[in-house]
């Protein structure tokens, strides 16, 4: 009773402490972005804990809570399936080089990379949201943005390896290729699922103690379930285009984010 009793104390103070706060705040925003737009936990939740978590650290307690998300993820849009008959070398190729590449993330400091990859994607977003006009008729073909999908699968593996961001350039790439929002969301079910498991084992490997925040991890799976339902449930009634104006919103912000925390690491 007595260890019972002080194991619930450890869990209460764990959670209320700044530390647990600002996990579950970034946790429970990130599940919501995702059921909403399909991602967003990761991009999301990881540059609002890096300003209080090492990354090692932030990748052990995502763990649990992403892997949750996108199999519930792949399970709500199971329909779409067929998707993945298109972009599994993108999965394939991008989970392998993060398998490989992961502990390096333990050894290298990433500031500077997290602050290409902010500005990468903030401008991609902003880019994204102009009207096409006179620059619809030079979009690529579909033939070179298939053949573009192997290079961005290995590309945002060096990427997550370095920084557990490997969502660049593949969502850039879904996006330009127009992927409808369901298919979409059962493409990067599967493609986040992989990349995340691959991480955790890497850095693993490399002699992380990922076992120290399975509590925490696992606390966060009540908020990982109720953020992505109810973002789920939101994305019903969002429509194509103002869909794709989310998706562009959420990039800006996450790529912002990513570029302060680098700048103030580095003062």
């Amino acid at each position: 009773m007595v260890a019972t009793t002080e194991w619930a104390a450890m869990v209460i103070d764990s959670l209320l402490s700044a530390d647990g706060l600002a996990v579950l705040m970034a946790v429970l925003l990130g599940c919501f972005v995702k059921g909403a737009l399909g991602f967003g936990l990761p991009l999301i939740a990881t540059p609002i804990m890096l300003f209080v978590l090492p990354l090692p650290e932030i990748v052990a307690i995502l763990a649990l809570p992403i892997t949750i998300a996108n199999i519930q993820q792949i399970w709500l849009n199971r329909k779409q399936w067929q998707i993945l008959r298109q972009f599994w070398p993108l999965i394939t190729s991008s989970t392998l080089v993060m398998l490989v590449g992961a502990p390096l993330m333990v050894a290298i400091d990433s500031r500077l990379l997290g602050i290409l990859i902010g500005l990468m994607i903030a401008l991609h977003a902003i880019l994204s949201s102009f009207p096409r006009g006179q620059f619809q008729n030079r979009s690529l073909s579909s033939k070179t943005m298939n053949h573009l999908i192997i290079p961005a699968g290995i590309v945002s593996g060096i990427l997550g390896s370095l920084t557990a961001m490997y969502s660049f350039p593949s969502i850039q790439l879904f996006m330009i290729m127009q992927i409808k929002k369901d298919d979409l969301a059962m493409l990067l079910g599967v493609f986040l699922s992989f990349g995340y498991v691959a991480l955790w084992l890497g850095i693993s490997h490399a002699g992380f103690p990922v076992g120290d925040n399975l509590l925490l991890s696992a606390l966060m799976l009540i908020p990982t379930m109720a953020g992505q339902q109810a973002g789920h449930m939101a994305r019903r009634r969002i429509s194509e285009k103002t869909f794709r104006h989310i998706v562009h919103f959420a990039l800006a912000c996450a790529g912002f984010t990513l570029m302060i925390r680098g700048i103030t690491s580095l003062t």
